[in-house]
């Protein structure tokens, strides 16, 4: 249907780039739980996925497909791209946090809960959140659990990408 090297290229790539940027955050030590920086990471994380899901379906389309793409063949290369890219990245998470230095996230998670505990949430609040901050210290679950949410979320960020393709180039713009 679609040839599948330039999707696998562009999700190898993107997935270097996710490890090269984790690996940045390790060495720099940043606070990962903090409020504004969880959100500036998923945009920039989601962003760079993105960027490069377009760039890659973009290149698809004019170098193998003629410049003209189904809905389809896009959907299909953005989640190639987009399911390489995060179970790399999920496995080197995993080699991280599971293997590499397990005592990373558990400190990082520790330090939250005590950033957390000063402020002024509410009690019942509190609790919820360390729950689920204890739930993410768990590697392996947190591996186990990127296996079935990765395609499913390629899936669906891969159909909303398709849609803004444009799938044919080859036709001209009145001047």
């Amino acid at each position: 249907m679609i040839p599948f090297q330039k999707p696998v290229k562009f999700g190898l790539i993107t997935g270097f780039a996710l490890i090269i940027y984790t690996v940045l955050l390790y060495v720099l030590d940043v606070d990962l739980f903090s409020i504004a920086f969880s959100l500036i990471n998923g945009l920039l994380t989601l962003g760079i996925m993105i960027v490069m899901a377009v760039l890659g379906v973009n290149k698809l389309r004019d170098e193998d497909l003629g410049k003209k793409i189904t809905y389809l063949q896009a959907a299909l290369g953005t989640f190639a791209i987009l399911l390489i890219s995060m179970y790399l990245n999920g496995v080197f998470s995993y080699l991280l946090n599971g293997i590499i230095d397990p005592e990373y996230m558990p400190n990082k998670i520790d330090s939250a809960i005590a950033a957390y505990e000063e402020s002024n949430i509410p009690e019942a609040q509190m609790n919820e959140i360390a729950i689920k901050f204890e739930e993410a210290k768990d590697a392996t679950g947190n591996f186990v659990k990127s296996l079935w949410i990765s395609p499913l979320a390629s899936a669906i960020i891969g159909a909303i990408i398709a849609l803004f393709i444009k799938k044919d180039k080859t036709e001209q713009i009145p001047v």
